[in-house]
């Protein structure tokens, strides 16, 4: 008899605790904002308030929600510091149907601050980066374990969106359009990922006149960044000003940077002035990588590996399985990849390991050191570079090739740093002692329209067929020292399939 009372008055307190805990996890408030609206109003869905005035005033708990009216527009700036908990983020969104707008016209549509918010589901809009607007569209600063997702951000003179001195951030499918200097830059962070992005169409700031602008995505001054499935294209155009240009996709100062299965194409700089690149490792980065990612039809270098002077020193980077094509077409001294040292001496520019890429350049040297261009230790092995007339140019270093093929575009010939022949080049200069001047039989055609960077695979011109003389040929990375080896291609297929992988980004199946 007692052990059944002790059930039942058990089964009881198990209700209550969940009923106790149900009330607690929706112990939170929306606050709702309409055009039809008042701010006399309370903010609920029925008596909404009308303009961000009326948020001025209100101390946000943990797990509320701000929430716009889908398809309005909202004038003036949301400015807010947000504290959340784990589990219970302050939520800016929107209700109804369609994004939310908010019109910053001259000024910042939206800036926040603080520790776990979620940024969703709107439109922030500027009046043009030259016809008023002078700032960011969004910033968000001093800010910890956030979600800025599902936006899309146009017509400011800066950045689109500007992430600084902030960390644990994930930015997410947010379109950046027609702003001036950045597309979305990022900033003094820590631990923050950019995935499924697109920057596209950001000219140039008209007041920059003293350094680059037009950019798609900007990491600087960083630790520990992930850049992924992000699309940079037709940046750059108009910026103000001849000198060092914009590029796609970028990172400087930054240590442990992934840049992986992005897209940059068509990205430009303006006429005479320098870069318009697809990406870049530009000055102190130190302990990253570029892979899986496709560049074509810049008019900077496919891949850059800069170092301007001043930086801190630029050191054990990786680029791995990408693929270039037509790239430099009109940045003088560009070519697929491309390297350069603003500075003195060869240790601030040093210990890269490129390899297993193909770089196909009809116009342009498929590798080019730039004249001033001293580094230590880049390694170049297990590539494919297919090009016209000198497809390797400039001074030598501390570079080493070996194990990469080389051949033509089309009927004409190539040449090796002046050498007609890759075997002439290695006979003088030591190079490519395992070298191969030959077709390594590509598929085939070599262009690029694909803009979604969930469709890489379908670039099936630079897979290998099977009976291509480089099968199996490729050097072990460990005989070089790299011991943290991809385990798949550009394709997603394991490495090696057989005795050892080939050259370029395909593994041909056993």
């Amino acid at each position: 008899m007692k052990k059944e009372k002790f059930s039942a008055n058990f089964s009881w307190l198990l209700v209550f605790i969940i009923l106790f805990a149900g009330c607690q996890s929706t112990n939170h408030k929306n606050y709702y904002l309409s055009s039809t609206g008042d701010n006399s109003n309370q903010g609920t869905i029925k008596s909404p308030f009308k303009t961000f005035e009326a948020l001025a005033e209100i101390e946000f708990a943990p797990g509320d929600a701000i929430l716009l009216n889908g398809g309005e527009t909202f004038s003036g700036t949301l400015n807010l510091h947000l504290e959340g908990s784990e589990g219970k983020p302050v939520l800016i969104s929107n209700y109804n149907t369609g994004k939310a707008i908010i019109d910053g016209d001259d000024s910042v549509a939206v800036i926040i601050s603080g520790k776990r918010f979620q940024l969703e589901n709107i439109i922030a809009k500027g009046s043009g980066r030259k016809t008023g607007n002078t700032t960011h569209g969004i910033s968000v600063f001093d800010a910890q374990n956030v979600k800025i997702q599902n936006i899309r951000v146009e017509g400011f003179q800066k950045s689109g969106l500007s992430v600084y001195n902030s960390s644990d951030v994930l930015v997410k499918n947010v379109h950046a359009l027609h702003n001036g200097a950045i597309g979305i830059s990022v900033y003094e962070c820590n631990n923050c990922r950019v995935s499924d992005c697109l920057a596209e169409n950001n000219p140039g700031d008209p007041t920059k006149l003293d350094n680059h602008s037009g950019n798609g995505i900007l990491v600087g001054e960083s630790k520990v960044i992930t850049i992924d499935h992000c699309v940079a294209t037709n940046n750059g155009w108009d910026m103000p000003r001849i000198g060092n240009g914009p590029v796609g996709i970028w990172a400087y100062q930054t240590d442990s940077v992934i840049i992986e299965y992005c897209i940059a194409y068509r990205n430009k700089t303006s006429p005479g002035a320098k870069d318009g690149g697809g990406f870049d490792f530009d000055g102190g980065i130190t302990n990253s990588v570029i892979r899986y990612c496709l560049s074509y039809d810049n008019e900077g270098a496919g891949i850059g590996l800069f170092q301007y002077y001043g930086a801190r020193d630029w050191y054990n980077n990786s680029i791995y399985y990408n693929i270039s094509i037509n790239d430099g077409i009109k940045t003088d001294g560009a070519g697929g990849i491309f390297v350069w040292n603003g500075g003195p001496t060869t240790e601030e520019l040093s210990d890269c390991y490129i390899y297993n890429n193909v770089v196909y350049n009809e116009q342009k040297p498929a590798v080019v050191f730039e004249a001033a261009s001293k580094h230590n230790n880049f390694v170049f092995f297990n590539n494919i570079f297919l090009g016209n007339g000198e497809i390797v140019s400039g001074p030598s270093s501390g570079e080493n090739f070996q194990g990469n093929v080389w051949w033509k575009t089309d009927d004409g010939d190539i040449n090796f740093r002046g050498f007609e022949t890759l075997k002439m080049w290695s006979d003088a200069t030591g190079q490519e002692t395992t070298g191969l001047q030959a077709d390594p039989f590509l598929t085939g055609p070599f262009f690029a329209d694909i803009t979604d960077p969930y469709k890489l695979e379908q670039l099936i011109g630079f897979q290998l067929m099977k009976n291509s003389p480089i099968k199996n040929s490729g050097i072990n990375p460990e005989s070089i020292n790299i011991h943290n080896i991809p385990k798949s291609d550009f394709f997603g297929n394991d490495v090696p399939q057989g005795s050892s992988a080939e050259q370029g980004v395909f593994e041909i199946k056993e």
